[in-house]
């Protein structure tokens, strides 16, 4: 749950900036160019002014946020550390855990309007960390060396033993052997653009729901309409809805299989008595043809 702190949520106003959850909001003053056609056809442009609700990621709260996980170290000028904290764990499950971290980070800075450029420091940093930390591990001695062999994401296994490439990929293909995922957002391009959706219409967010409901249950009319209901309906539990939908399940389930056997008895019934019918038009076929051989006699 999420708890506001009124001492370090100061009020500021809205030029200077507001700093809330490692996003700045802030009003931001634009210039568009007005561009229509006078009488004759001549095309006249001039320049307006217009303001904008601006949401903008702190990159200095990133930083932090990085600093405080021992990802980096300096301000001005970043530079990525290794990660010892997965020094232990494979290189396919650090992939993985750090891709999760990755997809967080863009979800995170969905609305923001530097999302692919804070998204995409978030990758450089996290992809030197690791390469940092791979050179560590494997004793590859630099980035540059764990980059050639890994490639950009680091997808490649960076240890294989002498002779035994061509063995590996051929039991990455069979599955008996855990796939390497590579880092994503790997480059600016990859990362998504900002989501500028408009919100549907008469869209409300859910505190303001939730305050309209608490406003409407103090109304004495709204309360006694809820009385009325409860008592007239009555007060039906989740369980109560579960046990009706099994029954009632059940209950259709039971007649759909009585069905078919009573339709099966039923043309069972009627092959007994077309069986029987034919058995006597034989014996009567029969006793024609001896009668009619002692006439002749």
């Amino acid at each position: 749950m999420l708890k506001l702190d009124n001492e370090s949520l100061p009020i500021e106003h809205i030029t200077k900036g507001i700093m809330f959850l490692d996003h700045i909001l802030c009003r931001r003053v634009v210039y568009p160019t007005l561009r229509y056609t006078a009488t004759g056809g001549k095309i006249i442009s001039e320049k307006g002014v217009g303001t904008l609700l601006s949401v903008t990621a702190s990159l200095k709260q990133c930083i932090k946020q990085f600093r405080k996980l021992s990802f980096l170290k300096g301000d001005r000028d970043p530079d990525p550390q290794p990660c010892f904290r997965m020094f232990h764990a494979t290189q396919a499950h650090t992939n993985a855990q750090m891709n999760k971290l990755l997809a967080t980070m863009v979800e995170w800075y969905r609305y923001a309007d530097n999302r692919k450029k804070v998204v995409n420091f978030c990758a450089y940093i996290i992809r030197g960390s690791l390469a940092k930390l791979y050179a560590a591990k494997y004793k590859l001695r630099s980035r540059a060396k764990v980059f050639k062999i890994g490639s950009r994401d680091l997808r490649r296994p960076l240890k294989e033993k002498k002779g035994q490439s061509p063995e590996y990929h051929h039991l990455l293909r069979m599955g008996l052997v855990e796939s390497i995922d590579g880092l994503l957002y790997t480059r600016m391009s990859l990362v998504p653009e900002t989501d500028y959706t408009p919100f549907p219409v008469g869209w409300r967010p859910d505190h303001e729901k939730a305050l309209m409901e608490y406003i409407m249950l103090d109304d004495s009319r709204a309360l006694e309409e809820q009385r009325h209901c409860l008592q007239e309906q009555g007060l039906i539990s989740p369980q109560d809805y579960i046990s009706m939908l099994v029954w009632s399940y059940k209950r259709n389930a039971l007649a759909l299989d009585s069905r078919p056997s009573r339709v099966n008895a039923k043309m069972a019934s009627e092959d007994l008595l077309l069986d029987g019918n034919a058995i006597q038009t034989d014996e009567g076929d029969e006793n024609d043809q001896v009668h009619a051989a002692q006439m002749v006699n």
